[in-house]
């Protein structure tokens, strides 16, 4: 077993990582609690065998860029965690094994403070396909540089995925491996350095999203009454200490990333400027619960019930007219994360800690 010589901080080769206690420590990710390394033999290799919920960390090293090798096999969604600061902040990757095929196999998202915004981040940019089967041993191969990656799976030569990556906070940091909802085997894991950069394919951005928002605190509870609204953002303008935000290049807004404990909702305030009072079209799409106001007036409330795409956020689902003045027209979301749905359909805590896990919105003006 070949390992890598560290010398003035580079890797001489790359590494061949013993499957040891020395190198690995496995967490349950339901509870934080530390557990003892399970190595077997999974259909012909020696393989880390995870339980539903589960994590592994790589003991030794930080990375920032890095080409990282593995074969996974699995029930459902194993999954690989990269330049962690920490098990709240990382980029992570993951493989729907029952999904092989489809667009939506292989996910990326980028992860603040414990949140996992599967909803948000999704096909064509961060959702790709990939050819693999449940259970059965398929290989990985990702590389890191800069602010860009590419995945390849199997033996292709062409990347099954290759996108910007999204998590601000960190550069470089610790790797590990990660289950949900079920089992997983890894096997065969190798990392190196990567000193030559690549470029990757920008995500096509046709169109001009509301990009700049200021946010609030956050708050408890929803909003059952129009005299609840005023009192909330009346309160909220005058008592709370709002931050400025702005979306990211495809136009998302992802509200877990300014909160140390993503919960429940906040406000989210932007300002339209028009020449002329003039009608326009708002296209939007939100995470669970949102409500719009528009010149201290409600013209929305609703519920994001779309199971056909399992209420992923998309560009332009729904639309409504705004009635814009002549001068400054202030636009008000009040957005409700998934924690509620999270409690309803009994999914865990992470590392021991409820929360919410989507959290968001995108928003654009029609051209006319």
């Amino acid at each position: 077993m070949t390992i890598a010589l560290l010398i003035s901080g580079k890797f001489l080769f790359a590494q061949s990582i013993p499957l040891t206690p020395q190198n690995w420590q496995v967490v349950d990710n339901e509870n934080n609690q530390e557990l003892d390394l399970q190595v077997s033999e999974y259909k012909g290799k020696s393989a880390i065998h995870l339980g539903r919920h589960e994590i592994v960390k790589l003991k030794t090293n930080t990375y920032e860029n890095f080409v990282l090798e593995m074969d996974i096999a699995g029930k459902a969604m194993p999954g690989i965690g990269f330049r962690a600061k920490d098990l709240w902040d990382y980029e992570f990757l993951y493989f729907r094994v029952f999904s092989g095929g489809k667009d939506d196999a292989i996910q990326y998202i980028p992860v603040f403070h414990g949140s996992h915004p599967w909803q948000l981040y999704n096909e064509p940019t961060y959702e790709t396909s990939a050819e693999f089967k449940s259970q059965e041993w398929f290989h990985v191969k990702m590389e890191v540089f800069d602010k860009n990656m590419r995945v390849f799976i199997g033996d292709k030569e062409t990347p099954n995925m290759q996108v910007e990556l999204l998590q601000k906070e960190c550069d470089k940091g610790s790797v590990f491996l990660k289950t949900s909802f079920a089992e997983a085997y890894f096997s065969n894991v190798k990392i190196q350095p990567l000193e030559k950069p690549f470029t990757i394919e920008q995500p096509r951005t046709e169109f001009k999203y509301i990009a700049e928002w200021e946010i609030s605190e956050q708050l408890q509870g929803n909003i059952r009454s129009q005299r609840q609204y005023f009192e909330w953002i009346g309160n909220a303008e005058k008592n709370h200490k709002w931050r400025a935000i702005e979306a990211d290049i495809t136009g998302i807004i992802n509200m877990a990333q300014y909160y140390d404990h993503p919960q429940e909702s906040a406000f989210a305030k932007t300002t339209i400027h028009s020449d002329v009072a003039k009608k326009m079209t708002l296209a939007y799409d939100y995470t669970q619960v949102l409500l719009i106001s528009l010149n201290n007036k409600i013209i929305f409330y609703g519920r994001e019930l779309d199971m056909n795409n399992f209420m992923r956020v998309t560009d332009g689902e729904q639309t409504i007219e705004l009635s814009l003045n002549k001068g400054e027209n202030k636009l008000v979301f009040w957005i409700r994360s998934d924690d509620e749905w999270q409690n309803e359909v009994g999914n865990p805590p992470y590392l021991g800690r409820k929360q919410a896990m989507n959290w968001g919105f995108m928003a654009r003006l029609l051209q006319e």
